[in-house]
């Protein structure tokens, strides 16, 4: 696929077949995700991939967190506290299309928590991810975790994959660290969901929308 049909096809997976993805194909998205632009060369960025057993005590206890509604302290805000409005009307239209595609309506608050519950299942993938960065990194080197994201996301396309990066994951960073047993500098930047997409899932028929480049860009001579 060529480089610009892997880019307009991406999008966030939320249902995935039961199909396992080999080690050697994890490995090889892994590696060419690596090659992605890091100012100094610093590579900031951890990845621990979590399956079977690992995995399934990972989700028990997410969820049991999110069925008895424990709050675990944050390390960083998802979104700023203040969104301007701009910004909320985009993230309301997101989620809107979303439940539009499932036919869950507004005030079916049941099935909507239930649509959520899904991230601490990893929507179902046969492979989970927890990417870290080291706490000592500010804005800049975020970014270039950012940019390996988007090569993993890429290169998993190109395998025949899909993903979800799931920034849900960072909410519960004592459970996630008592599980997969980061370093105490580490601090979690996002899960990623990973396998091969349910075509046959109306979650996965609908896309988001995006703004007309002349909302953001200047061309200034």
């Amino acid at each position: 696929m060529a480089l610009k049909e892997l880019i307009k096809s991406r999008y966030s997976v939320r249902s995935f077949t039961d199909e396992m993805v080999s080690v050697k194909k994890l490995k090889e998205v892994l590696n060419i995700a690596n090659s992605a632009p890091s100012g100094g060369n610093i590579q900031p960025w951890k990845v621990y991939v979590v399956t079977g057993n690992t995995k399934d005590k990972l989700i028990s206890k997410a969820l049991y967190n999110f069925d008895n509604g424990i709050q675990e302290e944050v390390e960083y805000e998802i979104y700023p506290k203040y969104l301007d409005d701009e910004y909320k009307r985009r993230r309301s239209k997101c989620a809107a299309d979303m439940y539009n595609a499932l036919s869950i309506e507004k005030d079916d608050i049941e099935s909507r928590l239930k649509q959520v519950r899904e991230n601490f299942r990893f929507f179902g993938a046969p492979v989970g991810m927890i990417i870290t960065i080291d706490k000592s990194f500010a804005q800049n080197g975020w970014g270039h975790v950012g940019m390996y994201l988007q090569n993993l996301c890429l290169a998993s396309i190109d395998n025949g994959l899909g993903t979800c990066l799931q920034e849900s994951w960072s909410i519960y960073p004592k459970t996630v660290k008592d599980v997969i047993k980061h370093s105490d500098n580490e601090v979690i930047w996002c899960g990623v969901a990973l396998g091969y997409p349910n075509d046959n899932d109306p979650i996965n028929q609908y896309r988001t929308s995006r703004e007309d480049i002349n909302k953001f860009v200047s061309f200034l001579k």
